[in-house]
């Protein structure tokens, strides 16, 4: 019996040479679509990253009106919480202040993260109440010319932010005369004259017609109604940061 053998045919496909290799992987850095693609996504990455550099940093004051008479205006605390964290940027200082008969700072801090701080609106409850009677609007801003001046003595010269709301300014012992209209109007014009600029939102009529008659000579100074706290508070935080303002 014959055997016949068949010899094994082995087909190879000759390999390619490395620069045909490497030509192929970098083909797609050779269309427009892709590198066009890529130079958008940089473009956008770096203007945000511009914008967030030259934003102008601020310091903002947000005072809130703890007396008795404004102890049911849970609502507006929180629109002014709010409206405020949701303008912050790292870097900006914020501080917190309650009055009443006497004005407390309740908080001093240097923004990082603004998310971590929303959890503060949930409790808008008041952090201040009254020892005796009254609500002093001159005693408040003294105290806020005497934080800038202490921001300004840790040589932060960014422009100065002001929020009051405030229902009421009420004559009580012990306290300024809320009727000394030219010893607000000395206070108001060293905060802005100092880079500083501030809202009034308020509730009571007289006291806002006050305001409007004898802060008109002043700049930068905003008087709003106290149902739109949310409206000013934006306003004034997205004004103090263009150039323009300062």
């Amino acid at each position: 019996m014959s055997r016949y053998y068949h010899p094994t045919r082995y087909t190879s496909r000759s390999p390619q040479p490395p620069a045909a290799r490497t030509q192929i992987n970098q083909s797609w850095f050779k269309s427009p679509l892709i590198l066009s693609a890529i130079l958008l996504g940089l473009g956008v990455v770096g203007a945000t990253l511009f914008v967030e550099f030259t934003t102008q940093r601020i310091i903002h004051i947000r005072a809130d009106d703890n007396s008795d008479s404004a102890e049911t205006y849970t609502a507006q605390r929180q629109q002014h919480c709010q409206a405020s964290i949701q303008h912050y940027k790292p870097g900006d200082v914020a501080i917190s202040m309650s009055f009443a008969d006497r004005p407390v700072t309740t908080q001093n801090i240097s923004i990082s993260n603004s998310l971590s701080l929303l959890g503060q609106c949930k409790d808008p409850k008041r952090a201040i109440a009254n020892k005796h009677p009254g609500t002093s609007l001159i005693l408040l801003l003294d105290r806020i010319q005497s934080t800038i001046q202490k921001e300004r003595a840790r040589h932060n010269l960014n422009p100065v932010v002001v929020t009051i709301a405030i229902q009421d300014d009420e004559p009580g012992p012990n306290q300024p005369n809320p009727k000394d209209v030219q010893r607000i109007k000395t206070v108001v014009h060293k905060i802005t004259e100092n880079n500083g600029a501030i809202a009034f939102m308020v509730e009571d009529e007289t006291l806002k017609n006050q305001l409007e008659t004898n802060l008109t000579s002043e700049g930068k100074v905003q008087i709003c109604d106290f149902k739109d706290i949310s409206n000013c508070v934006s306003l004034a935080l997205e004004t103090a940061r263009k150039p323009g303002s300062r």
